[in-house]
């Protein structure tokens, strides 16, 4: 079960000064998708919710966990990115279930699955942030195939 966030709306103000539309606000975790509700409950058991921010104009949701961990989710319910607090690495079950298996494959078997710090999805791939200097990311196509390592 998910810990209800206060719900607080909010809403930005235009540069005029005047309430302006409604742009992103925070949300009660009830309002989440139950994808996304469904992911925190499988990776996160026990792990409450401390915020909710939902961008209108996208659909997405930013949750932060009380532990932390920040993870933005679509409209949906899937994870766009995932970010482990500070200087912590995500869990590996988490790395390897949001990874296509080729991808995580490569990260263990390179010695680097356990220093994900942070996994972003977009249409064209996967960006996965290592808390190392080099190489501090890895970068996949949406079927895992290995594109680079940046530094």
């Amino acid at each position: 079960m998910l810990a209800a966030a206060p719900a607080a709306a909010t809403a930005q103000v235009a540069p005029s000064g005047n309430p302006g539309i409604a742009v992103a606000g925070t949300v009660n975790d009830s309002d989440i998708p139950q994808g996304a509700k469904d992911f925190i409950a499988k990776y996160y058991p026990g792990q409450a919710v401390a915020s909710v921010e939902k961008n209108f104009v996208r659909t997405e949701y930013d949750v932060r966990l009380v532990n932390g961990v920040d993870i933005e989710f679509s409209g949906k319910g899937k994870v766009r990115s995932i970010e482990a607090p500070g200087n912590t690495v995500l869990p590996d079950e988490v790395v390897k279930g949001l990874l296509p298996d080729k991808a995580y494959r490569h990260l263990k078997d390179n010695g680097l699955a356990g220093y994900v710090d942070e996994i972003s999805l977009d249409r064209r791939g996967f960006e996965v942030s290592l808390l190392l200097d080099n190489p501090d990311e890895a970068n996949y196509t949406i079927a895992g195939e290995f594109i680079s390592f940046d530094d």
